[in-house]
């Protein structure tokens, strides 16, 4: 699916991890398998350091306190927010939403709309395209919040090596805004295959299967892992094909259809689940052509782990919150750069999205201080 949406722009970005850091060093003892195989894995797939909430912080204490970036920075007032998005695969309560739990902590207009999206990996793309939309379709609304969080690490299984070591927690905040400007405009395409639900799946919780004692059983994978019907259950081989796959070709059709040379993309800023794929993903949207000269990071996995629809963000802030911002711009005379963004995930589901970004006036990555625990 496909869709370009004009007079929309990005204005403003800020990433938020939890203070606490869990290192792969310390994990090792957990993993039921030996020291060298784990550290074999562990160069390949980029784990080194992931951040993790603690218990007793969650996915909305994270949001908040992103936004709360933008209102003390006067980046945007309570009443100019128009709507927010909330965007997790996670909830604070079964009932109500997080935008509307985030809402009230946030003291925010009566006027201010609230929308909930139960998106993962593909989620900041996803909700991109929502506020776009609603930006687009709606004269009165000018600026939209778009949140993303994920919180609950320290609830995964520490047995499961193929998914512990990878995942983080994280939350963030993006500011987009209505544009005079026909330039500005943000170009969409979206793959979903609904056949592969069981690739990427936790089966019990839902009303399909409940969670109870039988379902939190441990049970040793054929590839010795331990995990329950409460864990989140991965095909790491077909997940692999699927990306490799699918999303070098969608990042094609969507620059043709765009009429935009891919070798003038300055970055592509891509989920990263593991270093391993990343890097692959890098060969096959490069092409190894001379002339494409785009800068594609790998390195948030080692340093903060997968936090789902806040990768990305994540990404932005962490590598390329010195360069974005319009104080920076004009100081060093940089353009905007043009930059692709892809996404991929449960579902299966493939995502991109291209546009320029820069002369931001916040984009910042910030740590949540978690309370100290023994």
């Amino acid at each position: 699916m496909k869709a370009a949406i004009s007079h929309v722009k990005i204005k403003a970005l800020c990433a938020v991890v939890p203070s606490t850091v869990s290192k792969f060093e310390d994990e090792i003892k957990e993993y039921p398998f030996s020291e060298h195989s784990s550290r074999k894995l562990a160069k390949v797939m980029g784990f080194r350091e992931h951040r993790i909430a603690p218990e007793q912080v969650s996915l909305c204490d994270l949001a908040e306190f992103a936004v709360k970036q933008f209102l003390d920075n006067g980046i945007i007032s309570r009443d100019e927010i128009s709507a927010l998005v909330f965007v997790s695969h996670q909830h604070e309560y079964p009932v109500p939403g997080n935008s509307k739990v985030l809402h009230g902590r946030l003291k925010l207009s009566h006027n201010t709309h609230c929308v909930d999206l139960y998106e993962n990996c593909s989620g900041f793309i996803s909700g991109l395209y929502t506020a776009s939309t609603m930006l687009a379709s709606t004269e009165e609304m000018q600026k939209i919040l778009l949140v993303t969080s994920n919180a609950g690490t320290c609830h995964l299984n520490i047995k499961d090596r193929n998914t512990y070591p990878l995942m983080g927690d994280a939350a963030s905040v993006t500011l987009i805004e209505k544009s005079p400007s026909a330039d500005d405009k943000i170009f969409f395409d979206f793959y979903h295959d609904g056949s592969e639900v069981e690739t990427l799946i936790v089966p019990a919780g839902g009303m399909k299967l409940p969670a109870d004692e039988n379902t939190a059983k441990l049970a040793k994978d054929n590839l010795g892992n331990y995990r329950s019907l409460n864990d989140l259950h991965m095909d790491g081989a077909k997940v692999f094909h699927f990306v490799m796959d699918k999303v070098p070709a969608l990042i094609n059709d969507l620059c043709t259809s765009a009429k935009i040379k891919k070798s003038s993309i300055d970055y592509h800023l891509t989920h990263q689940p593991n270093k391993f794929l990343v890097d692959k993903l890098s060969d096959l949207i490069l092409d190894v052509d001379e002339n494409n000269q785009a800068v594609i990071f790998d390195n948030i996995v080692e340093n903060f782990g997968n936090s789902s629809s806040s990768t990305i963000p994540v990404n932005i802030a962490f590598n390329l919150q010195g360069c974005l911002t319009t104080e920076q711009n004009v100081k060093s005379g940089m353009q905007e750069k043009l930059v692709c963004l892809s996404a991929f995930g449960a579902g299966m589901t493939a995502c991109a999205a291209v546009c320029r970004l820069g002369n931001l006036s916040f984009c910042a990555l910030k740590e949540y201080p978690c309370p100290v625990t023994d």
